[in-house]
């Protein structure tokens, strides 16, 4: 029987990262998320959704140095971030694969939803 190593949260332990920056130019990286009390899609409100865009954007505007950024809500976002993130290869379109609108999951797009694009 085949068994998951256990979790190491610990950055210090991470090797490696040094990155020829000839050869890569940017990285995207899509997370999860899990906020006690709070449900997640399909079954969450558009009340807790957007309980969730302002927990996570506070917690985000205290990242600093690399990590700090900009985050974008995608339903105030104006015209010239969007083709700027387009552009740029960041901004993803709404979802319409039959299992994320089937199970509702993009249900009210695109309230309390955005993109964090660090500087």
């Amino acid at each position: 029987e085949a068994k998951h190593p256990p979790p190491d949260l610990n950055p210090d332990a991470l090797n490696g990262g040094d990155l020829d920056p000839k050869y890569v130019r940017s990285c995207r990286i899509r997370t999860g998320r899990s906020i006690r009390g709070l449900c997640l899609p399909p079954a969450i409100s558009r009340a807790e959704r957007r309980e969730v865009e302002s927990t996570l954007t506070k917690a985000l505007a205290t990242l600093t140095g690399d990590m700090a950024g900009k985050y974008f809500p995608l339903a105030t976002m104006n015209k010239e971030d969007e083709q700027r993130l387009i552009d740029d290869h960041f901004l993803f379109q709404k979802p319409t694969g039959h299992l994320m609108v089937n199970s509702t999951a993009v249900r009210d797009w695109p309230d309390g939803r955005g993109i964090w694009h660090n500087n």
